[in-house]
Formats: C-alpha cells, structure tokens, sequence
C-alpha cells in the first residue's frame, strides 16, 4: 500500500510557484490555507516576492529551514527542472497542480518525471489535480475556494463519507456545497491524470482511513486497478459509484466486484446518508406510517419494484394500532394510515407517529421502517419523538420521506432529522425506497462472503 498521508495530512508543505495576483489558482492554494488555520508549517518559494498574503517568500530551496513533507507545484512551465530540483533537495512527495494537455511534448514530460521519482524515491500525484480537502484534519491543496465554515462543520466528524472525483469541478464544489440534509464528509480529492499514484490507490487510503465509513467515486473512467481495488474493498467499506462513461460492460463489471451503482451524482451523497446512519437491516419487510393512502401507495409502488415487503406484524401490535391510531389504518395494522386525524394538532399527530413506530419496530416481523411526513405549517410536527424511538430500536433502519411539506416544517424536521442521523429525503419516494434496498443487498452480499 502508497502511503498518502503525506498528501492528505503533512506536517509541513511548501507551494512551488504563488503568485502575488488575486484569484489565480497559486495564490488560492495559499489563502485557502491560511483562511482554514492549517497548524502544520507552511512555506512558499517565489523569488519574485519578499512576502506574500504576510507568508514569508523564500527565493531558493536552500533558505528553507526544514525539508517539507509536501510540495506542491503551480507553476506553468519548466516543471521537470522543478521538479528534479525539490528531489535533490530530499522532498518525497510532490502534488503537481499544474494545468497540462498532452500533446507530445507532455508525455516526454511525465517520462522525466517518472525517471525522477525512480532514482530519487518520490511519489507524485497529478498533473492537472485540483487537490484534496481534508475535512478531519483541517488540510486542503485545493485550487478552488475552500469555505472555513464547512471545514469547521466536518472537522470533529467521527466518520463520514470520503469522496473521489474524476472532475475537478465536482470535487471543488465540496468545498462550499452543503446538500439539503448535511452529512459528515472526511475527505475529498481530484487527482487530475494519477500517472504515478492513481485513483486505486486512493481507495486503499481510503480503505484503512478510520474516519471514511463510506466511499463515493464519480467515474469517467474505469480502469483494472479501480475494479480490483472495489473487489477488495467494497466487502469491508460500501463504495457508491456514478459512471458516466460509455462501456459498460466495465460498469457491469464494477457492479459485479461489489460496487453499488447510483442513478446520478447527487446518490452518491444522498445515499451515502444510509450507509453513514442506518443500522444493518435484518430482512426485506417494512413498517409504514403515513398521513394518506397515496402517499403510502408511492412507497408501496417502489417496494414492489425493488422486491421488497410489507411486514406481516403480530395479532397484539395489530390491536394496538387499531385501537389507539384511528384514521383509515389498514385492518392488518401495517401500513399505518392515520387519515383523517382527529385534528390537526402537532401534539395529536406526534402521538400516532411515536406509538405507530414504536408498536411496529417491537414487532420482529418489522426489519426496517418508513415514514412519510405530510404536513403543513399550522401542524408543530416536533420530529425530536424519535429520539427515544431511536435508542429504544437502534438495530433497525428508520427512514423518512416528506411528500409536499410546507418550507418552514422541512427545515425544522430536515435539521432535527439530522442531529438524530436518521435519513431523510424531500420529495424522493423512490431514491428512499431504493436506497434501503441497496443497503440491505450490500449487507447480504458481505454476510454469503
């Protein structure tokens, strides 16, 4: 195994190339750095400037104090001679995020590079990387803006969602995008052309990383070494992946190792949330609380679809929903239908839903269940019920849909939701539907392996 954590988290990193003007790629690599208080020791060589953004400017690799960890390279030319030049000096690692088309000229570049690195012992990434963002350990190389905010969101995460990008663009936006219910990332990063250390080796970081719980890759291409290293990882870690490429029977093929295909780009984040908070499920059969017949008719429509069930639940828990819910509740007490409430108060509806939940989740028929939330602002849904319902069942999945709820309760139940880490999806019957669906093959296949 590559060792990258000098990629991901040096002690010291010196920047090849800052430039003194505003909103280059150089002089973003530096401010975002000194915006996020990165604590390791921070150099930067540029021997046309005596400081820059306050950072001591140092002419020549022989004024430095100490042989930094990393180097990064920005520069646009004479790259090689750079780059012989920081290995003669001791440096091991280098990212070079210089922006290269490969015409000739530029593959008799990565030929010197790699003579390079074979005589001196160095390990390189790029070129034409836009970076990492390290959520955990306050570290970014990215050349696109990086908020302080969002570090500070995922900075004590205990384990989130790493992601790969085979675009700069969608690993950059990691750096400021929020998605509507926040999860926990660790760390993002954009390798730009991997001729030395490639996507795969990532994966393997990844894979003995303690705070990745789960992997998602946006692929434009897939290569053997990616195929092998999902086959190796995707019993361990679930890696979600989003292909956009044209062969597939590599897609097949990395379906087949153990990746877990998504239909977009946002799954990779939206589905991650299940493989980050739910527990195991045990079976295929759900419970259902909803406010409609057409709401649970959606969910009902997509189980069918995805080959899953309705949970046959016990004589006792029947009564008990039948007798305390009301509304227009199936006869066999799943799924809970409670319209017509008796009102529409946030107390009256809290009630049927902590009782409805807690009745099915004790019933061991029930493997995971559902709620669909449909309601409008006069209604005080308070979403903390499940809190308790949560640490009274914490080996069963509970996901929730929110079909056509009013702005204001979204927020309140998307950011309560959040807190207790149960799933939600706004409008999105079938990506939730379909996602326990996946989190349950997933934990199949580990269990026959």
């Amino acid at each position: 195994m590559r060792n990258l954590e000098p990629f991901f988290n040096p002690k010291s990193i010196l920047i090849v190339g800052v430039s003194r003007k505003a909103y280059t790629f150089s002089y973003t690599i530096l401010k975002n750095l000194l915006e996020i208080f990165y604590r390791g020791n921070l150099y930067i060589l540029n021997p046309n400037a005596d400081e820059i953004l306050d950072i001591k400017s140092y002419h020549s690799l022989e004024e430095l104090p100490e042989v930094p960890e990393l180097a990064v390279i920005v520069l646009g030319n004479n790259i090689a001679e750079t780059y012989e030049k920081l290995a003669i000096f001791g440096v091991k690692n280098i990212a070079i995020e210089s922006e290269l088309r490969f015409d000739t000229e530029d593959l008799t570049l990565i030929e010197k590079l790699d003579e390079i690195s074979e005589k001196y012992g160095i390990s390189y990434m790029g070129p034409s990387m836009l970076g990492i963002i390290n959520f955990n350990d306050n570290f970014t190389t990215s050349i696109i803006p990086v908020r302080q905010y969002v570090m500070q969101k995922h900075r004590k995460i205990e384990e989130g969602i790493s992601f790969i990008a085979q675009s700069g663009g969608l690993a950059g936006a990691m750096g400021w995008w929020t998605p509507s219910q926040e999860l926990p990332i660790a760390k993002v990063i954009h390798l730009g052309y991997g001729f030395d250390i490639n996507d795969a080796d990532v994966l393997e970081y990844f894979k003995k990383d303690e705070k990745t719980k789960v992997i998602s890759i946006f692929l434009r291409e897939i290569t053997d070494e990616i195929i092998k290293a999902v086959e190796k990882i995707a019993p361990i870690k679930p890696i979600l992946y989003f292909y956009v490429g044209k062969d597939e029977s590599r897609e097949n093929r990395l379906s087949e190792v153990g990746g877990i295909r998504v239909l977009n780009y946002i799954e990779l984040f939206d589905l991650a949330k299940l493989f980050l908070w739910c527990p195991e499920p045990k079976g295929p059969n759900l419970g259902i609380i909803g406010p409609s017949s057409g709401a649970i008719f959606l969910i009902i429509k997509e189980m069918r679809n995805q080959g899953l069930s309705i949970a046959k639940v016990t004589q006792e828990h029947k009564k008990i929903i039948l007798d305390k819910v009301g509304g227009s509740t199936c006869n066999l007490g799943n799924p809970v239908d409670y319209w017509p409430p008796e009102r529409f108060v946030g107390t009256k509806i809290c009630e049927i839903y902590n009782t409805s939940s807690k009745t099915l989740l004790k019933d061991d028929a029930v493997d995971g269940l559902i709620l669909a939330l449909e309601f409008f602002i006069e209604i005080e849904f308070n979403f903390n019920i499940f809190d308790s319902v949560k640490k009274a069942y914490p080996d069963k999945p509970i996901i929730t849909i929110l079909i056509q709820a009013e702005h204001d309760g979204v927020k309140r139940v998307i950011k309560n939701a959040s807190n207790l880490k149960i799933p939600v999806f706004e409008n999105e019957v079938e990506r939730a539907v379909r996602g326990y669906k996946l989190l349950y093959d997933w934990h199949s296949k580990i269990k026959k392996k």
